[in-house]
């Protein structure tokens, strides 16, 4: 767990640069922003602003507005090749040059129109003009800031949870593993071949990042071969239910989310019952929402009414905390009891692409 709160530490400590302005829901947001700021500036006027003031301010104001975001995104490039710090700062000297050469080319034009400031009033204008975009323009490069740091921490979070998620794996799932491949080894060659390529997949597929989406086809793949490894090594006590074909294999899940719960199933269900059991997993898709439902026989004890084992307890409780990072409200993960299985249900929303 230090080495997780390290990485997080790590990763919000070495700051945020600005975005890429080349973006659709930038630029809807500077638009808005803009034309709220024309909105203030008409209803404090001492005098009804008309239909033709309206127009001019709102076009003129939504220029310039494009205009610098045009320019910053231009200019991107450069600006990572400078430290957090100055690249912030660039973004707002940029941002007031580009005003300026806006506003004296718009002056200079709207005055040979005969609908500018004229060329005594032209200095003025372009300083009114100056000062709006640095106050502007200034709040909304820190509100950008202070959003990308905010990101960046909720990622680096993700991140460290997974970490500390991994650093959990039981390391005698490993040792098991290897017991079952040396014992494979003899008689079943092939077998043990293909055991040592599954526990290579799930061990490469465990060290993913937590902010890239993967393929859920790819998250149910790697939750079969777990399921595959556990089967070789406890043979005819355990016994698998796999319905998954209805699921969408192409839309894009945070990883490592069913192979956690599929240990519990396991090390607190099957592993510790004295007769056979079944683990049954049954994946269908519901509207917009990813049902994934994962049950398991509950151990004599247990089913007679004894407490649940704590580690079961914590596996659900990080998963939920990772659902949380991911998805807010749009994912949950649910349990229920019977007389003798235990059910969780995992509900995510149905996303095809990713936008990380």
């Amino acid at each position: 767990m230090p080495e997780a709160r390290d990485t997080l530490n790590e990763s919000v400590g070495a700051g945020v640069y600005p975005p890429s302005f080349f973006n659709g829901r930038l630029l809807l947001f500077t638009m808005l922003v803009t034309q709220a700021i024309v909105f203030v500036l008409g209803i404090g006027r001492s005098e009804r602003p008309s239909f033709d003031w309206w127009w001019v301010v709102s076009a003129y104001s939504q220029s310039v507005a494009l205009f610098c975001l045009l320019g910053l995104g231009v200019v991107h490039a450069w600006l990572l090749r400078l430290d957090v710090r100055g690249a912030w700062v660039a973004c707002w000297l940029l941002t007031l040059i580009l005003s300026i050469s806006w506003s004296y080319c718009m002056g200079v034009i709207g005055t040979v129109m005969g609908i500018g400031p004229g060329s005594a009033r032209l200095p003025g204008f372009v300083f009114q003009n100056l000062l709006a975009v640095a106050l502007v323009g200034g709040g909304t490069l820190r509100y950008l800031y202070v959003r990308a740091q905010w990101q960046a921490e909720v990622t680096a979070q993700a991140e460290a949870r997974v970490q500390a998620l991994q650093a959990r794996i039981r390391p005698h799932f490993l040792f098991n593993s290897l017991n079952t491949i040396a014992s494979l080894i003899p008689e079943q060659p092939q077998a043990a071949e293909q055991a040592i390529l599954d526990l290579a997949d799930l061990f490469r597929g465990s060290m993913r990042r937590a902010d890239r989406l993967i393929e859920l086809s790819e998250e149910l793949n790697l939750a079969y071969k777990y399921l595959e490894m556990e089967q070789r090594r406890l043979g005819e006590r355990m016994h698998i239910e796999w319905e998954v074909d209805d699921l969408p294999g192409s839309a894009r899940v945070t990883p490592l989310l069913l192979q956690p719960l599929l240990e519990n199933a396991v090390a607190h269900g099957v592993q510790r019952c004295t007769t056979p059991g079944t683990v049954r997993v049954f994946g269908r898709l519901e509207g917009e929402q990813i049902v994934i439902t994962i049950n398991n026989p509950l151990p004599e004890e247990e089913a007679a009414g004894a407490p649940t084992a704590p580690h079961h307890g914590m596996a659900l409780r990080n998963i939920r905390s990772r659902l949380a990072l991911a998805y807010g409200e749009r994912a949950k993960l649910l349990t229920e009891e019977s007389d003798q299985e235990f059910f969780t249900v995992l509900t995510l929303p149905y996303v095809e692409h990713s936008d990380r």
